[in-house]
């Protein structure tokens, strides 16, 4: 690892006259104090209430696969299969307008009020399709409700994110994506539960509006991120909010986080202060250090969408109807539960085998499930030319047999995309967080939109065999992707991760930083004198560490640096 230009010993860069490390540091302490790594009380509390975004987003992107076989004639006549996309799609639709706009605004909305015009959202579409009379009704309802949806998905892990200590920062974000999940369970649950009810399908999309407006309650008592805070000028507030988080650090611990987030949000404010909108969006596709990590985060998006599996949610009571399940929406609850409980394993193991080991480890899980589906459904269809047909009676092992293909790729997908994808934040500086968010999520959504579309679709033209076996192509096609482009970032704080792509995409970056952390924590624990809070001599001894042009943080023009 070449050593970087460095201030010479001694400068005083300081306002006090002492030397200035801080460019230099390449973690917020390196050393954390002993309760960073621990989820406090305060903390937790805020995490859970951010994370009801992401179970909003679970159960109102799974309850319309248990919902439209429940509408019967009730908006008239029977729903078709073409309608039945263009419904499932409205909410798609308006979650890439929510992910695009709310997500872009965040930084001057805030992250916490961008949540809470998430949930006027959440709030307004529940309502409508519950009191719809008509397709259009319920489709434009669908559409608002995926603003939300949208939305929720970009500001919530963002938030977390530069809320969460660098030790628990996976789990944390996890908690968020396990929420996911568990409201994708909990709508599979009542839908098996209404099955009987007369316009059980408006009861199913009018409790969407119980945890939106729980959430609206709790904004009251959630803080906004000390970043945002920081962008405002309201620096005390930011300290506050800091000394409630890590609530057990040192005074001199918190004032040297809040210098390090206060250079980052330097970049941002000059970025803002001297360009213009489109020299912006420029700078994020002609600046290496920029394009890099929007490219990674946005293609684990795109992979993690045209996998298959939401199309496998979406559609649940409609293909365990054709597979002759006497309550489809009861077999609903096997991609669901199936997802909640690898998510879980999964996002206990994120902070030690790490995001990149997750994907690289359990991916081929994924891999292995599609290639059972292939065989299975191709075995399963034979007596029907291929395809499903509802008036032919299959044999219940050969569907058991395609019930374990699905449990298979459910599994690896929980442990890997169901979560990982959502970590995208942390890849991002500062200064592109909000936009490049915006752009990775929005990347979802269309993908999303083309497999809910596609895929009653698929089943009658590609078969069920052809249709899974497209799916396969896109995960290898991921794995490709990944070995290639998603350096780990375990270890790393948020405000490290971005420099890993100086590099190309940093595989070997990221490899070499966390080495080199890990020695200086083992040097560090050993000695007795210079206690952990030195900073002036821990930058000192990482200022080699880091990147003299340090581009992703003040948007400096670099000849080696563009496209």
């Amino acid at each position: 690892m070449a050593p970087a230009k460095t201030r010479k010993e001694g400068s005083s860069d300081g306002q006090d006259g002492h030397p200035d490390y801080s460019l230099n540091m390449i973690d917020e302490d390196l050393i954390r104090s002993e309760n960073d790594d621990k989820l406090t009380l305060y903390l937790f509390f805020l995490i859970l209430a951010a994370a009801i975004a992401g179970f909003l987003f679970g159960y109102d992107t799974a309850v319309v696969g248990v919902a439209l076989p429940l509408i019967g004639t009730d908006l008239g006549s029977e729903l078709s299969s073409a309608q039945q996309e263009i419904v499932t799609a409205g909410t798609t639709i308006g979650a890439i307008f929510g992910s695009a706009i709310l997500g872009s605004l965040s930084d001057k909305l805030g992250r916490k009020w961008s949540i809470t015009i998430a949930d006027l959202f959440f709030t307004v579409g529940a309502v409508l399709i519950a009191c719809s009379y008509s397709l259009a009704q319920i489709i434009v309802g669908r559409v608002i409700l995926g603003v939300g949806v949208g939305g929720a998905a970009v500001i919530a892990p963002m938030y977390i994110t530069e809320l969460a200590p660098t030790a628990v920062r996976g789990r944390c974000i996890g908690i968020n994506a396990l929420f996911i999940p568990v409201g994708q369970v909990v709508a599979a649950g009542i839908g098996a539960g209404v099955q009987k009810m007369k316009h059980g399908w408006r009861l199913l999309f009018a409790l969407g509006v119980v945890p939106s407006m729980v959430q609206l309650c709790l904004m009251h008592w959630l803080p906004e991120s000390p970043r945002v805070l920081i962008l405002r000028g309201k620096k005390e507030e930011a300290r506050q909010v800091m000394a409630k988080v890590y609530k057990n650090a040192p005074e001199a611990q918190i004032e040297f986080k809040l210098r390090v987030a206060e250079e980052y949000v330097a970049a941002t404010t000059r970025l803002q202060r001297e360009m213009t909108l489109s020299q912006r969006v420029h700078k994020l596709w002609t600046t290496k250090a920029y394009r890099r990590p929007i490219i990674t985060v946005s293609g684990l998006q795109f992979f993690g969408q045209l996998c298959g599996f939401n199309a496998l949610l979406y559609y649940a009571g409609t293909l365990f109807g054709l597979l002759g399940l006497s309550n489809p929406a009861l077999g609903g609850l096997i991609p669901s539960g199936v997802n909640a409980l690898f998510l879980i394993i999964g996002m206990s193991l994120v902070d030690r085998v790490g995001r990149r080991g997750l994907l690289v480890w359990f991916g081929p899980i994924m891999i292995a499930g599609l290639v059972w589906n292939i065989a299975a459904f191709h075995h399963l269809c034979e007596p029907t030319g291929g395809l499903l047909d509802t008036s032919y009676v299959y044999d219940k092992t050969a569907v058991g047999i395609v019930i374990g293909g699905i449990v298979l790729f459910t599994a690896g997908f929980g442990m890997t995309y169901s979560h990982l994808a959502w970590y995208q934040s942390e890849f991002l500086a500062l200064e592109i967080r909000a936009s490049g968010s915006a752009i990775a999520t929005t990347t979802c959504w269309i993908a999303n939109l083309i497999v809910s579309v596609s895929f009653l679709s698929e089943l009658e033209t590609l078969t069920p065999a052809g249709t899974y076996g497209l799916y396969l192509g896109f995960v290898v096609a991921g794995y490709i992707f990944v070995l290639f482009c998603y350096p780990e970032s375990k270890g790393l704080s948020i405000d490290e991760i971005a420099t890993v792509f100086h590099e190309g995409f940093g595989i070997k970056k990221s490899v070499e930083m966390r080495q080199a952390k890990a020695e200086l924590r083992a040097k560090w624990a050993k000695e007795k004198d210079g206690g952990v809070h030195d900073s002036a001599k821990k930058a000192k001894e990482t200022a080699h560490l880091e990147f003299a042009p340090r581009i992703t943080r003040g948007f400096r023009d670099d000849n080696d640096n563009q496209a």
